[in-house]
């Protein structure tokens, strides 16, 4: 499915993004003016289709964008930060293009936001595996930018933050994680997420008889909570 554009933007953008990330665009199912809208950052070596292929599944009243990762890999797919890994599989991230990845996602949201007329103060951001880690880091360090986060076989990386995670309150999000992930464990995202609902009870946390995937359980569970 290519990018659907149904309310073109003629004017002039006063928010235009050093570099414009590619993205397929739902619209929300109401003609309400200014509707919320979701964000989807997909996961390592995968594309903007990858998330955007349940869209027409997601609640109706969200506008759906889902953007590509700028980094482009040799065995194909993208990433939002390249990967190296030790000859004994520690897994080493690239800090400085996570980082760059951070600023780029959120000139986009403001960028999309003003094209497609979407509400700006109604911003949620959903995002699977390494788009997952970003969502934190922006919905965590960004409260006045983004309303909720939903992060999925994804955990919470300090090195991302501004402040210690214990710092965040009045955060609102849906994580979830299969028990049977090899790829990204989830020792990780039980620590991480643990430490974040101490203070935000307001925050669920599910975990799935999965690996590194979404289920039908999950995804439904997610969606009640999105319409929730």
């Amino acid at each position: 499915m290519g990018v659907i554009i149904t309310k073109p933007y003629t004017g002039t953008m006063t928010s235009e993004p050093k570099h414009i990330l590619d993205h397929l665009y739902r619209p929300a199912a109401d003609q309400t003016q200014n509707p919320e809208v979701l964000f989807l950052l997909h996961g390592y070596g995968s594309n903007k289709e990858d998330l955007f292929s349940f869209a027409n599944y997601l609640p109706a009243k969200f506008a759906i964008i889902a953007l590509n990762a700028p980094h482009a890999l040799p065995f194909g797919g993208f990433a939002w930060y390249e990967l190296q890994f030790t000859a004994t599989m520690e897994r080493l991230s690239n800090y400085d293009q996570a980082r760059n990845s951070l600023t780029l996602i959120a000139q986009n949201m403001t960028y999309y936001c003003e094209r497609y007329q979407l509400d700006t103060s109604q911003i949620s951001c959903l995002g699977f595996s390494q788009g997952a880690i970003l969502s934190w880091a922006l919905g965590l360090d960004q409260p006045q930018k983004i309303k909720q986060i939903i992060g999925l076989s994804g955990l919470i990386d300090p090195v991302l933050l501004q402040h210690p995670i214990e710092h965040y309150k009045n955060v609102v999000a849906f994580a979830s994680h299969g028990t049977e992930d090899a790829t990204l464990p989830i020792a990780y995202t039980r620590e991480t997420v643990g430490v974040l609902h101490q203070n935000n009870p307001q925050v669920s946390y599910q975990e799935y008889p999965a690996g590194h995937t979404i289920n039908q359980e999950n995804f439904s569970d997610m969606v009640n909570w999105l319409i929730r």
